[in-house]
């Protein structure tokens, strides 16, 4: 894990060095009063981008946001060119700066306010030279886009696109938590009542923090499945399905808890619950290995062996939720094999 950060790190620190060598450069070239905007526009790009992709949405949303905050700050400046006006103005800008850095996918809406402050503070600082807001305005966005094309065009070069493996390896790390849960709630039913308590331990604090995990990937997948919207948006149903089943384990392993202490499975309900979890466990690895005949193979096993723990079970009325449950995981791993993602993930990695 250690080996695996170093990479990045060096990328970014190679990247911020040379896009800041060429920033600085084009500056020099180019000594005019706001120049300053080139250099300063480079580092803030260059300031969390780990990837081409997401220096390209950064660069998009700090161009985008710089115009949007230009054309605010040129109406404010034309409508209310008295100092009191852009002081106003400028109070309310530095707020809305601060509003704005909660919305961390937003990053276009911070732009677009500190390039409006930023402006109205310019302004009434110049309002005595020749330097006109109209003037201010304009060389705010040829800086800033040419500081954002540095950064982009650096990382582009320097920095390793990781966006599509990292999904492969997303789409089996959610898998394999999933497993780990289920595998826990099957356990907990085969050696009911006898099971210790903090072997079925499954805190919904961490799969509601992980969940986060994934959705904070998402507008980086976007722009890299800028082409292939409907491959996106397919990623984006597989990772709240995956969340949907991991919170199907916390039923199951509630459900478990509150069976009769009294109730005890006899040893072929107990052998269709291990030949359920080993062939759970075996169309999961299909699925990180991107086999899905192999997948399918197994699922029409798993179907049988449900099918027989479900007449088992049928006498036990408390057994009810669980069996749902089970089923619907069953159909949730069916879709899983069918969808979009697994067929897509295969094709990009030479599968089919």
């Amino acid at each position: 894990m250690p080996h695996q950060n170093k990479s990045p790190l060096k990328a970014q620190i190679k990247v911020m060095a040379v896009s800041m060598l060429i920033a600085e450069l084009a500056a020099w070239a180019y000594p005019v009063d706001q120049s300053f905007w080139i250099p300063l526009t480079t580092f803030c790009v260059c300031l969390y981008i780990d990837t081409p992709l997401t220096a390209l949405r950064r660069t998009v949303h700090r161009i985008g946001g710089s115009i949007c905050g230009v054309i605010i700050a040129g109406l404010i400046c034309l409508l209310f060119p008295s100092e009191s006006g852009l002081m106003t103005f400028l109070v309310i800008f530095a707020g809305l700066t601060l509003w704005s850095r909660a919305f961390t996918s937003l990053y276009y809406l911070f732009v677009s306010c500190i390039t409006a402050a930023t402006i109205m503070l310019l302004a009434i600082l110049m309002r005595h030279t020749a330097l006109t807001p109209n003037y201010l305005i304009t060389e705010r966005v040829i800086f800033t886009t040419i500081g954002a094309i540095i950064s982009l065009a650096v990382s582009a070069v320097l920095m390793p696109a990781t966006e599509k493996p990292d999904m492969l390896r997303t789409y089996r790390h959610y898998l394999t938590r999933f497993y780990l849960e289920y595998r826990l709630c099957i356990y907990s039913l085969r050696n009911h009542p006898d099971t210790p308590e903090e072997k079925t331990n499954i805190r919904v604090n961490e799969i509601l923090k992980s969940s986060r995990v994934y959705q904070e990937k998402l507008p980086v997948w976007r722009y890299a499945l800028f082409f292939n919207v409907f491959i996106f948006r397919s990623f984006t149903r597989f990772l709240h399905r995956i969340h949907k089943m991991r919170i199907l384990n916390m039923v199951l392993i509630s459900s478990i808890g509150n069976l009769p202490e009294n109730l005890n499975f006899s040893d072929e309900i107990k052998s269709l619950l291990e030949r359920n979890r080993i062939l759970t466990k075996r169309i999961l690895l299909s699925l990180m290995n991107l086999d899905r005949k192999r997948s399918e193979q197994y699922l029409t096993e798993l179907h049988s062996v449900n099918n027989e723990l479900e007449t088992l079970l049928h006498a036990h009325r408390s057994c009810t939720t669980i069996l749902i449950a089970v089923r619907d995981l069953e159909q949730d791993m069916v879709h899983l094999k069918n969808g979009a993602v697994q067929i897509y993930l295969g094709y990009r990695n030479q599968k089919y």
